[in-house]
Formats: C-alpha cells, structure tokens, sequence
C-alpha cells in the first residue's frame, strides 16, 4: 500500500502538466453562456455581479502555452482564439458596464505574448498568422481575410454590439466547429436585420455586418455563374449569401440573373447586446 501511494506521489510531480491541461470541451465559458446568454441578448449587468466563474476561465486561457497551442489540432486552434476572442470582448465590457461608451484597449498574456482583442480578430482569426507570433511583423489591422481561411469564422466573431454577429449559446469545440459555424451563420442570415431580399427589385438588403467585412468577401468565388453582372465585392457578399437562401428565393433570385443585383448596405445600430 505504501509502495502505491509513493509512485503515485511521484507520478503527479513528474507529470504536472496532466492536472492542469486546457479544457477543450471549455466547461467554464459554456456554464456562463448559458446562465448569461438568452438568444444572443447578454445580461451583462448579471455577468458583472457574478464574473468569478468567468476569470477563473480567462485564467485558465492565459495559462496555456506557446508550445502547448502548437502541440494542437488546426480546429483546437481555432476553436480557442474564437472563443478566446469573444470571452475578451465580455471580459472588456463588464470592466466597463455600464459606461460602455469609455472602453479601453487592453493587452492579455496568452501564450507567453501580450495580445489585443483585435489582433486576435484581425491576425489569428482573419489574417494570415496560422500560430502565435510576434504580432508586431503584422503591419496594420485592416486585412482582409487570407484564402485559406473559412468565411463562416467571421459569424462567429462578436463584437458585442447589435451590428456584430450575435453571441453564440455555446462555446465551439474542436469536434464540432464545422457544423457550429454552419448553424451560426444561418441562424445570424436569419436575422431581418441582417438579411432581406426583394426579388422584385433585384434587392439584398443586408446589415452593416456585411460592410464591416466587405473586403474579406470581395474573392469569394461560390458558383461563378451567379450574379455575373455585379460588380466588386458585392458579386462576393451576394454569391456567400446564396448558399443560405431558402429553395423559393433562391428560384426567385436564378430567375432573374439576366440584370444586376443590388447590395443594400443597411446602417446597423451599434447599440451593446444586452443590459443588465
């Protein structure tokens, strides 16, 4: 018994690590989603009173490592920098709550680097940078979205506003991100304020989300036969929104493809998602 107890002793100094791994299935962030997200409508004047289960979260996310991230799947990568990235957001908003007008940028150690909300957003998520860098070599905030990466990502990113894609209800996992992102993309084009076409006027109204991310949009290719007479990027933003239409609209839509289509760039209140 004691010979048993002595190798179990030296089993957890020699591997400390096994205690203290990160918890892909993010059981934290999913009990607060939960408790504090109703349909996209976060009740942050509750979050704020009740945050510790949230920086017990964010303490666990700051606790991985460089190495550890690299030793991650392509989806745990990802799953994590989006769910890092809109836990942030709370985070900054409920420093803030409800005086959300003076928000301050704020740097967090992740992965033995001091990061911004926004370069997650616009370096590891839209940009080019595929594992942790010096973000410093990445000039500018700006970029569009690189090839490889998957469009759907942008409905997932919420900025905790009306006009950024709505929060989703739970927080994606490595096993299922493709079909998460899928259901969040629709369930944000279902939104009328994001999407509404006028077959009859060759319309798509569509919510600012759309001209946030214009550029990222602008080479999408989709069926190349559709909306061959628009032009720039709103051929892009219009072929990506096909794909989600219901079967009448988008009979409606193939039947008139002879005349150009019009993208209706609406102006989105930039209102906070929520109150107390």
């Amino acid at each position: 018994m004691k010979k048993t107890l002595f190798l179990l002793v030296i089993a957890a100094i020699a591997l400390p690590g096994a205690a203290t791994a990160f918890d892909h299935s993010y059981k934290l962030w999913n009990k607060d989603l939960k408790q504090f997200n109703e349909d996209g409508y976060i009740h942050y004047g509750a979050w704020q009173r009740n945050h510790a289960r949230l920086d017990r979260y964010l303490h666990e996310m700051q606790a991985v490592t460089h190495r550890e991230i690299n030793s991650w799947t392509p989806a745990q990568k990802e799953s994590f920098w989006i769910n890092a990235h809109n836990a942030l957001v709370v985070a900054r908003i409920l420093d803030a709550y409800p005086k959300v007008y003076d928000l301050h940028d704020k740097q967090w150690m992740i992965a033995g680097q001091q990061i911004e909300i926004e370069d997650i957003r616009d370096k590891i998520l839209r940009g080019t940078e595929s594992s942790v860098a010096v973000f410093s070599t990445v000039l500018g905030r700006d970029t569009s979205i690189a090839p490889d990466k998957d469009l759907r990502i942008l409905f997932a990113i919420c900025e905790g506003s009306k006009a950024s894609a709505p929060l989703a209800a739970t927080a994606y996992t490595a096993k299922h991100l493709s079909k998460q992102l899928e259901q969040q993309v629709r369930r944000t084009l279902s939104d009328p304020s994001f999407l509404r076409v006028e077959p009859r006027l060759k319309i798509f109204h569509v919510g600012n989300f759309f001209r946030t991310y214009q550029r990222d949009f602008k080479h999408y290719k989709g069926n190349a036969l559709l909306f061959e007479r628009t032009t720039g990027s709103d051929r892009g933003v219009l072929r990506f929104i096909f794909n989600y239409l219901d079967k009448p609209t988008q009979d409606a839509v193939l039947a008139k493809q002879q005349r150009p289509w019009r993208v209706d760039y609406q102006r989105s209140k930039h209102d906070l998602n929520g109150g107390d």
